[in-house]
């Protein structure tokens, strides 16, 4: 699966952490917000970030609720950048021959493994 997923970000010129990002813009969101879900530190964002921001692929607005904050937001080519990139992602995966109860089945296996290693 990392083999996949690599090879479509690559097809796309991105760094897995900028696919990462892209694929988490879905919404706005701070920067604050975007490291929690990457589980990094804000400056690495930052610097994620303002890579995207050069490429004209991501914004930064203020925040409408809070005026001390800003809001990594996606321009209309970073959108399509992202759906290109959903879609890359789904072609040809590993598990496409799988039906859908296999997929399921496989899902729920993964799951209960990381529920044990919580515990």
């Amino acid at each position: 699966m990392d083999a996949h997923q690599r090879s479509r970000i690559a097809e796309l010129d991105l760094t897995p952490t900028q696919a990462k990002a892209l694929e988490e813009l879905g919404e706005p969101r701070t920067a604050r917000e975007l490291a929690g879900v990457l589980c990094c530190e804000p400056p690495n964002v930052t610097y994620v970030i303002s890579k995207l921001e050069k490429q004209g692929m991501v914004v930064r607005q203020p925040h409408p609720l809070d005026g001390r904050a800003k809001q990594l937001v996606l321009t209309e080519a970073g959108r399509e950048l992202r759906l290109d990139l959903l879609r890359r992602m789904g072609k040809a995966s590993p598990l496409d021959h799988l039906s859908h109860d296999e997929r399921a089945a496989l899902r729920d296996q993964l799951l209960r493994a990381l529920d044990r290693g919580d515990g």
